[in-house]
């Protein structure tokens, strides 16, 4: 169940200020003021995303570990990161500017394509800004969005921030669990809480968020779907027939499909208006999802199985790999190379 728990974040992010044992009380410290450790065992540690920073390959996980290579996979470094917090999701609009999230709230920013690291913001700082920007809204929910905030900054602010889209090298967001979605349009210098912006009452997590061509989505809890409407300029419902959890989006030019738990995929082709049931023929979570350059479609499994479509995802076939694992996730190198990542590290393959 590791990615379940570490990815979709349905454990409790480890974030106390202090601990106490043997009447004694223990000072916290705070994994997100702590640079990674060193280690040699990037390339075989549990890592839970991948990216494609031009030809460099960068990929995220647990402590803070974020490892890359220049030379397809043959040897990796270990980057510079500011903060010990596990890292779930990473994005690269470009070759040089990158962001991660992860654990306590944490956004990380790299503009020399994820070699190092600094951090932009935080959870406490999150929960900061929110009640400022709450404080000095008109919007209906405000009132109720600044005692939410407010709550948050007593109990320490660091609600788990679940995935990260940038549509380019100065917009984009983060978004996370009850609801939490920021947006940049400066590269990350600032973010704005967009929260009152989500037909989202039940403050359901967010687990993914994906865009292609202008169209945008984010997927979550309860078979929850919402596409961003440029008109209202706020994320509407797209709800799914499914009522379990889904993790993840791929967006095509011709179709938006999420997938989640027990196998479950679902496609659309009129920005989620309808829904129609596809099938991977297996009952384990599905992990991630990728489009690849000429078009198809991966989508890999808790199982550790990849499967491949050619016809934009309305039937998907096995694709061989020669060492599976449990995979959190994937990045495509090219139309038949791509990166895994999962329970026990990084692995290429070249998809047939």
């Amino acid at each position: 169940m590791l990615p379940i728990k570490i990815k979709a974040g349905l454990v409790a992010a480890l974030l106390l200020t202090s601990s106490i044992q043997a009447g004694t009380a223990l000072a916290f410290d705070n994994p997100i003021n702590i640079a990674a450790s060193a280690t040699k065992l990037g390339p075989t540690s549990a890592l839970l995303a991948s990216a494609m920073a031009g030809q460099r390959i960068v990929a995220v996980g647990s402590r803070g570990v974020i490892i890359y290579s220049d030379d397809t996979g043959a040897t990796w470094k270990q980057a510079s990161v500011p903060v010990g917090s596990d890292l779930v999701a990473v994005s690269f609009p470009s070759a040089k500017q990158g962001w991660a999230v992860g654990h306590g709230g944490v956004v990380l920013h790299s503009a020399d394509g994820g070699a190092t690291w600094v951090k932009q913001f935080d959870g406490i700082q999150a929960a900061d800004q929110a009640v400022r920007y709450y404080q000095a809204s008109t919007s209906p929910d405000a009132a109720t969005l600044v005692e939410r905030e407010k709550s948050l900054q007593a109990g320490g602010g660091t609600q788990v921030l679940l995935d990260v889209y940038f549509e380019s090298e100065t917009t984009g967001f983060v978004v996370g669990t009850f609801n939490r979605i920021f947006r940049t349009t400066d590269g990350g210098k600032t973010w704005t809480p967009w929260m009152e912006r989500t037909d989202n009452p039940g403050e359901l997590h967010f687990y993914s968020i994906r865009g292609r061509a202008g169209a945008l989505y984010l997927a979550g809890e309860q078979g929850a779907v919402w596409r961003f409407d440029k008109a209202q300029q706020r994320f509407v419902a797209a709800p799914t027939p499914y009522k379990g959890t889904l993790f993840g989006l791929v967006v095509t030019d011709d179709a938006v499909l999420t997938f989640g738990m027990r196998g479950s995929l679902y496609r659309s082709t009129d920005q989620g208006r309808n829904w129609e049931k596809a099938s991977l023929g297996t009952p384990s979570g599905i992990t991630g999802g990728v489009v690849l350059p000429g078009g198809g479609i991966l989508l890999t499994t808790q199982a550790g199985a990849v499967n491949a479509s050619r016809d934009g995802g309305k039937t998907f076939l096995p694709a061989k790999t020669s060492r599976p694992m449990a995979y959190f996730g994937l990045a495509a190198m090219d139309d038949k190379r791509i990166v895994l990542v999962g329970a026990e590290g990084v692995r290429l393959e070249s998809i047939q």
